[in-house]
């Protein structure tokens, strides 16, 4: 129930590279299947070098973005105009030269609360599915913490345990109040693809790999309490985009 897929290169910007190749040929092929292709991305510091690609010479014209929609995995519960805030740093690198063609929906995070951001975003979420006549989010792409957590899943909070939600609200998270996609919505995703780069990122990629082979005949639910959130997704297969500092053999 839980093999993986491990794709190692020698630097960040390589396994950034192989992303965008295979992110060009996915979304290519989804819309030539479907009509169209939901794209679910994470924040943090890893999809920036991702974004700078997506957005020079070598993509931008390959790529069908009229018919991509971006959701974002998690945001945190900042405005848009602070740097923390990932759709700003999303909109900064990729959405600059592409902005009037590509659909993309950001967390409403510039007024109002936090517990009335996910439901907002809820309701945009479902809206975007239904526009493209979806069941579930094509492909999701994925960080993952120095502490295991993925999404703004981190380990031992509430939101790990929502079971109805498709977005829910974070305020037992790091630093920041956060709006993040629970589980029940990244188990349904079509295609689950997880980049992880850096020293930092060792031990928990370590970790999260061993307990995926250790718990894989759990389910997702109760994998929950056995496992870092990195480790609960069950798809087949989850695709790991990493960096040989991140991943020693």
């Amino acid at each position: 129930m839980a093999r993986d897929i491990i794709h190692a290169f020698p630097t960040g910007d390589d396994v950034a590279k192989a992303v965008a190749d295979r992110f060009l040929t996915y979304t290519n092929e989804c819309i030539a299947e479907t009509g169209a292709c939901v794209v679910a991305v994470s924040g943090g510091t890893t999809p920036n070098a991702l974004f700078s690609l997506l957005d020079s010479d070598e993509y931008t014209n390959r790529i069908d973005w009229e018919h991509i929609f971006f959701l974002w995995v998690d945001e945190r519960f900042v405005p848009q105009s602070n740097p923390d805030n990932n759709f700003g740093r999303a909109k900064d690198r990729l959405f600059g030269n592409i902005m009037g063609a590509a659909h993309y929906y950001p967390v409403p995070t510039n007024n109002g609360t936090v517990e009335e951001a996910a439901d907002k975003y809820e309701q945009e979420v479902k809206m975007v599915l239904k526009r493209t006549e979806k069941e579930s989010i094509d492909l999701v792409l994925l960080g993952l913490g120095d502490d295991g957590h993925t999404a703004s899943l981190f380990p031992k909070s509430e939101a790990l345990y929502e079971r109805d939600r498709m977005v829910v609200a974070v305020k037992d998270g790091k630093v920041w109040e956060r709006v993040t996609l629970t589980f029940p919505m990244l188990v349904n995703a079509k295609s689950v693809w997880f980049t992880v780069v850096g020293a930092s990122k060792e031990a928990a990629l370590a970790r999260v790999l061993r307990q995926r082979k250790e718990y894989e005949e759990y389910s997702w639910e109760d994998r929950v309490d056995h496992c870092l959130p990195g480790a609960v997704l069950t798809h087949e297969p989850v695709e790991w985009y990493v960096d040989d500092s991140a991943h020693k053999n």
